[in-house]
């Protein structure tokens, strides 16, 4: 959950809310078409993404799909552990007996595992913000990186999402005195 969170960035009720029916291992990609939301701060709803562009096809790479196919493995024997008690909803990211996973838990524990990871604990929704600048910086089109984000706009993506690293400058005078000066 946590790698497809950090390097394609759904929102923490986007991964709540993601079926295996909207996952194409085959075809290499998934949908965001559903997600869970709090309502009155504590309980959790079944909804549909809150603007058109936050539904989204998402591209999977070989290694993702693998993952994923893993993911899927383990996740069919547990429910052949859990037996009767198994609950089957078809989310892809569930508890132990297959009901789906609460937003507030996917965000609490993602801060506990930052921790023995020896990594600095950050919220999950700082992924995005990391992922974005990660794309910008490696040559990604910004169009590109605002539709994998699920945003409405790509001013958002460049304004909130991105941010400069102290090695951009650099680079970016490199390359201009490149092209300027060939070298």
């Amino acid at each position: 959950m946590y790698i497809l969170a950090t390097v394609r960035d759904p929102r923490r009720g986007e991964l709540a809310g993601l079926r295996w029916e909207y996952v194409d291992l085959d075809a290499k990609h998934l949908s965001i078409v559903e997600t869970r939301a709090l309502v009155a701060g504590t309980r959790v709803r079944d909804s549909t993404p809150k603007t058109l562009p936050s539904r989204r096809r998402v591209p999977l790479d070989d290694a993702l799909v693998a993952v994923l196919r893993d993911h899927r493995e383990r996740q069919l024997e547990d429910r052949l552990a859990a037996g009767v008690a198994w609950h089957d909803g078809g989310h892809v990211f569930i508890n132990e007996i297959g009901q789906p996973m609460h937003p507030d838990h996917i965000s609490d524990r993602f801060g506990k595992l930052c921790k023995p990871a020896v990594v600095p604990v950050i919220r999950l929704h700082d992924t995005r913000h990391t992922a974005a600048t990660m794309l910008l910086t490696l040559g990604v089109h910004p169009r590109v990186v605002q539709e994998m984000l699920g945003h409405a706009n790509v001013k958002i993506t460049l304004d909130t999402y991105s941010h400069v690293t102290a090695t951009m400058g650099d680079t970016a005078g490199a390359q201009i005195s490149a092209a300027v000066l060939g070298g």
